[in-house]
């Protein structure tokens, strides 16, 4: 029997190299305190705490001496490396298509900025360490903790994100100083580290979603950029408590966010002579985070089954 045309149809393959869907740049790092170039296995971060005055009740009395109130924050390091590697022949196995180096190394440093803000998540909502010998460890304190039933008024009922626990949050800001009449003159930030689901659970609200309210933006491209006075950062990175269905979200002052680089992404290319002269393309960045100060955050806890 004949063959028809159809039985000679050929697959074939595209000449270049596609990539998938992922989170491609360090989100948090703009809104943070950042120092780079650090050295040693534990940098300190020395803070001058708060003075007051004693009022005076006699006359010709003796000078008390106090000592200044100082303390100090420690970051230490996290070091991470990636290596990928090509046979000597792939180039010419491959035929049409070329090795992909370019795309490797974009996807090292898409994966990197994901690592750095999963250690800034971690830094900013884990435990911190602070002392003399940089090992006594705080927690973010459960005043600075937004419960995931806090109403205003009425009965505590479990929501998403609210602009009632919005408010709260920059109340707390405000009444610890941490934000509000000169912060923004000083170049500070307010910033919210959400997930798709508090974008959308704000959008079903008439205060996220009323040009009398917001910037029309958020009704024209379903997008939430500021909203009382908080930056919205969008991330799918923050954590889910065990139940699976309550996220905690993050809000911060951008001067008590540090963020430190050790090393900055890094990306060597060789050939492995120990390995039939294999490339390897090895990518590495050493990075920390902490808190400056636990008054600057407000852990806000969302449950997204509430929806």
């Amino acid at each position: 029997m004949a063959m028809t045309i159809p039985d000679q149809y050929q697959v074939k393959y595209t000449n270049k190299w596609g990539t998938l869907l992922q989170q491609t740049i360090a989100r948090f790092r703009n809104y943070t305190s950042t120092d780079t170039g650090l050295s040693g296995k534990v940098v300190f971060m020395d803070q001058f705490g708060l003075l007051d005055f004693d009022e005076k009740t006699s006359r010709l009395g003796k000078t008390v001496l106090d000592e200044a109130p100082t303390d100090c924050r420690s970051m230490r390091p996290r070091i991470f490396t990636k290596a990928i590697g090509y046979d000597e022949f792939d180039g010419t196995q491959l035929g049409n298509i070329d090795v992909p180096v370019s795309k490797t190394i974009e996807g090292l440093r898409a994966a990197a900025g994901r690592r750095m803000d999963d250690v800034m998540i971690s830094g900013f909502l884990g435990t911190n360490y602070i002392g003399e010998d940089g090992m006594k460890a705080v927690e973010l304190p459960s005043d600075q903790i937004v419960a995931a039933n806090y109403v205003e008024t009425g009965s505590a009922k479990a929501s998403n994100l609210t602009i009632d626990k919005l408010r709260v949050a920059l109340q707390r800001f405000q009444e610890e100083e941490a934000w509000g009449q000169d912060s923004e003159n000083y170049g500070d930030q307010l910033v919210i580290a959400v997930t798709s689901s508090q974008i959308m659970s704000l959008l079903r609200t008439t205060e996220a979603t009323s040009a009398d309210f917001v910037n029309v933006k958020a009704l024209v491209n379903g997008e939430i950029d500021t909203l009382l006075g908080f930056k919205f950062i969008r991330t799918q990175r923050l954590p889910l408590d065990e139940d699976g269905k309550t996220r905690s979200c993050l809000a911060w002052v951008k001067s008590k966010a540090k963020f430190g680089l050790w090393e900055d992404f890094k990306v060597k290319l060789s050939v492995r002579d120990d390995m039939e002269e294999a490339l390897q393309i090895r990518a590495k960045f050493a990075c920390g985070a902490t808190r400056l100060q636990e008054e600057g955050f407000v852990k806000i806890l969302c449950d997204e089954s509430a929806n």
